[in-house]
Formats: C-alpha cells, sequence, structure tokens
C-alpha cells in the first residue's frame, strides 16, 4: 500500500490578475519506507503540495489518501503525519527541549515516554547539550535540526 496518493489534486488562487494555478491535476503515489523529493523551480508548487497533503490548505478538487484513509477532507491534527516547516516555526521564548517535545505536551503524552523520546532524539541529532538553550542561541542548523527533531519525535508514519 502507498503512504500517500494525490489523486487529481488542484489548488487555485484567486488574484487581482485572476486565477493562478498552483497545483493542477497532480496525481502520484509515493510508498511506504521510501524516501521522495519533490523538484522544481520557484513557484510550481511545492511548499502548496506539501501543504495539501498535510491538510494546511484545501484542495479545489481530487482526494488525497494517507495509509489508505481518505483524508481529503480532514484538519491536520486527523492526518497523523509531521512536518518541518521552510521558516522553521520554532517558539523563540521555549527552550530546544520544550520545542522538540511541543506536540506531545499537548497530546498529553506522559512525561516518563516524553522524557525517553525526548532523549532518543536529542541524541539522534545532536542536539542532546542544546537542550536548555533557546533559539536565538543556536545557529541556523541547529535551528533546523530542533524543528526536525519536533517533527519525527511523534513517530507519525509520514514525515513531510
Amino acid at each position: 500500500m502507498s503512504a500517500i496518493v494525490a489523486q487529481n489534486v488542484s489548488k487555485h488562487w484567486t488574484t487581482v490578475e485572476g486565477q493562478v494555478r498552483a497545483v493542477d491535476g497532480l496525481s502520484f503515489a509515493f510508498d511506504e519506507g521510501t524516501l521522495n523529493v519533490l523538484l522544481g523551480p520557484s513557484g510550481c508548487g511545492k511548499s502548496t503540495t506539501l501543504r495539501l497533503v498535510a491538510g494546511l490548505e484545501q484542495a479545489d478538487g481530487g482526494r488525497i489518501l494517507i495509509g489508505g484513509r481518505d483524508v481529503t477532507g480532514l484538519p491536520p491534527s486527523q492526518r497523523n503525519i509531521s512536518m518541518v516547516f521552510q521558516s522553521y516555526a520554532l517558539f523563540p521564548h521555549l527552550s530546544v527541549a520544550e520545542n522538540i517535545v511541543f506536540g506531545l505536551r499537548v497530546r498529553k503524552v506522559a512525561p516518563a515516554h516524553l522524557d525517553a523520546r525526548l532523549k532518543r532524539v536529542a541524541g539522534l541529532l545532536g542536539l542532546a547539550q542544546l537542550l536548555d538553550r533557546k533559539p536565538s542561541q543556536l545557529s541556523g542548523g541547529q535551528q533546523q535540526r530542533v524543528a526536525l527533531g519536533r517533527a519525527i519525535i511523534n513517530d507519525a508514519p509520514v514525515c513531510l
């Protein structure tokens, strides 16, 4: 079974100049356990496609399936995916540790599980010595790893 399937997905924007086709009739199937990359020039719809899969934008047409389930009309919270944002979207007032576990705390994961998962992810990403720092005290690459840590700590089957 494919982890992510898009079937004839479209998204259009209305501007003062008229209709802009951000994504038009896009279809693909990404298999489970694979790494897939969207490549193309600026403005071709890569970010819009990711936002459609994540549920941050609603498609104008077509269907999106995750794990065989039609999620086209579901909000992001019901899609069981993680996403690393282009801008990192870190909370400046929270520490590295608090940023990484933020989603787990919102979902009320037990503290013992939370701490074990944080230790595993921080070690994997080389962040163990930085857990008490704020994002402003990190390099761009370190901030990017914090954003990746926040996504992968969820153990979601799909990470965008």
